[in-house]
């Protein structure tokens, strides 16, 4: 599917999303069914004899590549055509093949009667390829077979426009529609069975044939048929995806669904909802259903919130899924429905108030309550919270009964190493610690926890300042260090398989490398610059390809580096920041390119390094890590955060972190971007908190701590198996590091070879 971002709003006036979705596969899909139907004689109209064979075919597709069968269709001659004397049986069968394939790779030894077919039959395409094989060129601009099929489909768009070759009637509410019998066959599997059924219809042209459409449904199956394209704003893409519905129009329903799971927004997704409900499209409902969840404080500021039915508010405000800064939001959005229509709706506010958690507002939160007139005392619904209140119990224990709102996101942040300090805080130490987020707890006002659940032990040796990178939810691990000394840098490499549980060993870097990234990209994970044993800053680059299990070496960087970070956006590889050889923090961006030279992007507003860098909605985040401090020397925390639109090629400022967090780990979940951990060069203590950046209130929230405070920890986004969720016990309190008997779940290591 492509998708054209909306058009820019007109001297400020909102407008309608629109859209143009293509469906990649329709050019190749409707040949390949009109290729079934000519072997099965079916709606063909035209004889072709050439020697003592016969052909059939469909006139129209052969107009769309010939201009002798287009003139044949103007003219409606209907008569066998001869092609004795004109071209030869291989030159004919060539341009058949091509107008029903796109195919075509004559030899040197076949060209010459190729483009003589092609010039008697006024095929201009076929002829141009023969051409560069006969004169031997390289023709590096030649459509593919795909590109072919797109063409003729084009074409045979424009005939339909200019009234060629139509050979039915369709009559929908009093319209007409003139269309080609082959092209809604091959575009609709409505149509398909029913000219393909033996019916009438098969045969029938003359007298217009009345259908059980919609004037509109029919103009727009007929639309998508001849080019495979949407266009419109969501109301249309609603209707588009009923009509595919009901008249089984596969192409048309695929690329509405692919739109309403990808392009959800506050105001398009209670609708996606509705109608996911309507049919029975439990994938979809789900995912409309998490996103509104996810996403309730700004779907409850749209106008189609405020007709949400009764027990769809419920609904909503009753799940420990909802996702708010604070339950005084979910106030706001019960007492915006409600005002909406409060005659009518007063019978059912105390049923939609009790959704609200009020134990869990601050007392500041609760005084703005109050200033609600229909709270005011002593009214029932000032009642109803009162009560609400009274129902925990007083002392210390009352938090084991506040009814927390909880999150379970279906994939989880997963932190491998780190180092920390020792139970004696005498000492740091490098671990093999290796944690998930089980869930995610919303308390009383804005106070927030993480439970973390172990996954168990990374392999081989403890190791932190290495990198990570996850493909098709398989988690590689790259080199790192595993204690402090000069050559305590390693070269190992293992990934790790969540749904099984193993570790696997592979091939070994031929460099050792820490304070490092790694990214995947097109089938290759790239590992760049860093530090080893003997030099401070690489600009080495090496990418390792899974299938084969190798390591070869890339383009180097620009200069050598470490402490830099790096990300995927739109198939490119963007490297920032980072220390330099004279250990200065760089504030740089550069686009690297495994086969070339880099090029050279807008730089940072700030200098950084050991800073964290990802990718939400189009955009690049950093944030975090250090900076030289100008005048002092040395160097001192970097708390500023930075966004890049590489559209634009600018950088714009963010809210600042409200910690230091340097050599941090990062990840993106749930369309917010984590911060975890790190330390602060200024009082060069270890955090355990988490921070978490939500784009839309440019706001950083602590979002609870991890199990203890690490410092050069990696972190990335897995799916982990449910049995590893189902269980009950709690690692709030995580066990120390120091203490192996507190894992609750060692998953066993394997050597190279395992599988599930």
């Amino acid at each position: 599917m492509t998708c054209v971002d909306r058009p820019p709003d007109v001297k400020g006036t909102p407008m309608e999303e629109q859209w143009e979705l293509r469906s990649e596969g329709h050019a190749e899909g409707f040949l390949t069914a009109a290729l079934q139907l000519k072997g099965q004689d079916l709606l063909v109209d035209v004889d072709v004899t050439l020697g003592l064979k016969n052909y059939k075919a469909h006139s129209i597709l052969l107009a769309a590549v010939s201009s002798v069968f287009l003139q044949r269709l103007e003219r409606g001659e209907q008569e066998v055509m001869k092609l004795d004397g004109v071209t030869t049986p291989s030159g004919w069968e060539a341009i058949l093949n091509f107008a029903y394939t796109g195919e075509l790779e004559p030899t040197p030894v076949m060209a010459g009667d190729i483009l003589d077919a092609a010039e008697g039959l006024g095929v201009p395409r076929v002829a141009e390829i023969c051409k560069t094989v006969l004169i031997g060129t390289e023709n590096g601009d030649r459509l593919s077979p795909v590109e072919e099929k797109w063409k003729t489909l084009q074409r045979l768009e424009e005939l339909y426009n200019e009234g060629i070759g139509w050979d039915l009637e369709l009559k929908a509410e009093g319209e007409t529609f003139r269309v080609h019998r082959l092209a809604l066959a091959c575009g609709c599997e409505f149509f398909h069975g029913m000219f393909t059924s033996g019916m009438k219809e098969t045969q029938q042209a003359k007298a217009p044939l009345c259908t059980q459409f919609t004037a509109a449904d029919l103009g727009l199956i007929i639309s998508f048929a001849y080019s495979g394209v949407l266009r419109g704003g969501w109301d249309y893409m609603f209707e588009a995806a009923q009509a595919a519905l009901q008249y089984q129009v596969s192409g048309i329903l695929d690329l509405c669904l692919d739109l309403f799971h990808y392009k959800l927004t506050p105001e398009s997704s209670l609708d996606v909802l509705s109608f996911a409900r309507a049919y029975g499209l439990h994938d979809l409902e789900n995912t409309a259903e998490k996103f509104i969840l996810s996403n309730f404080v700004h779907v409850m500021e749209t106008p189609k919130f405020l007709d949400l039915p009764i027990n769809q508010l419920v609904g909503f405000l009753n799940s420990d899924s909802l996702y708010i800064l604070n339950e005084l939001e979910a106030f706001q959005g019960a007492i915006r429905w409600l005002d909406a229509d409060w005659d009518g709706r007063m019978n059912c506010a105390e049923n939609v108030l009790r959704c609200v958690r009020f134990p869990l507002m601050s007392t500041r939160e609760l005084k703005q309550v109050r200033k609600e007139e229909m709270m005011a005392a002593p009214g029932r619904l000032y009642t109803l919270m009162v009560k609400s209140l009274a129902s925990i119990p007083p002392g210390p224990s009352k938090m084991e009964h506040l009814p927390c709102r909880v999150r379970y996101p279906e994939k989880v942040i997963v932190i491998s190493g780190g180092d920390t300090l020792t139970k004696s805080m005498a000492t740091r130490s490098p671990c093999q610690d290796f944690w998930f987020t089980h869930r995610f707890l919303n308390g009383i006002g804005l106070v927030k926890q993480v439970e973390w659940r172990r996954l168990g032990n990374l392999p081989e040796k403890p190791r932190f300042r290495h990198a990570v990178a996850v493909k098709d939810n398989i988690m590689y691990l790259f080199g790192g260090k595993h204690y402090y000394g000069v050559r305590d840098t390693m070269c190992s490499v293992f990934r790790f398989d969540p749904l099984c549980g193993s570790w696997e060993r592979l091939a070994d870097m031929t460099n050792c490398r820490s304070y490092f990234p790694a990214v995947f990209l097109n089938g290759f994970f790239y590992v760049l610059g860093g530090s080893s044993n003997e030099v401070y800053c690489l600009d080495l680059v090496e990418c390792y390809e899974p299938q084969s299990n190798t390591w070869r070496p890339c383009a180097p960087l620009p200069t050598p580096v470490c402490g830099h970070a790096a990300c995927v956006l739109d198939g490119r590889i963007y490297i920032s920041g980072g220390s330099d050889g004279s250990c200065r923090c760089q504030s740089s961006l550069i686009q690297y390119r495994p086969d070339g030279p880099p090029l050279l992007l807008a730089p940072m507003q700030e200098e950084r390094a050991g800073h964290i860098m990802e990718v939400l909605d189009g955009r690049i985040y950093v944030a975090g890590g250090l900076r030289w401090r100008d005048g002092h020397g040395g160097y001192t925390d970097q708390l500023a955060c930075e966004a890049y639109s590489p559209d634009q090629d600018v950088w714009v400022t963010l809210s600042s972190l409200p910690q230091a967090h340097v050599i941090a780990a990062s990840a993106v979940l749930m369309g917010e971007l984590y911060i975890l951990g790190g330390y602060s060069h200024n009082t060069y203590r270890d955090t355990h908190l988490i921070h978490c950046y939500n784009p839309s209130r440019d706001r950083w929230v602590n979002m609870g701590t991890l199990p203890q405070a690490y410092a050069d920890l990696k972190a990335c986004i897995l799916e982990v198996p449910p049995s590893l969720r189902q269980s009950e016990p709690s690692l709030m309190d995580a066990p120390s590091l120091d203490d192996p008997s507190g894992s609750l779940l060692d998953l066993p290591y394997q050597s190279s070879g395992s599988s599930c």
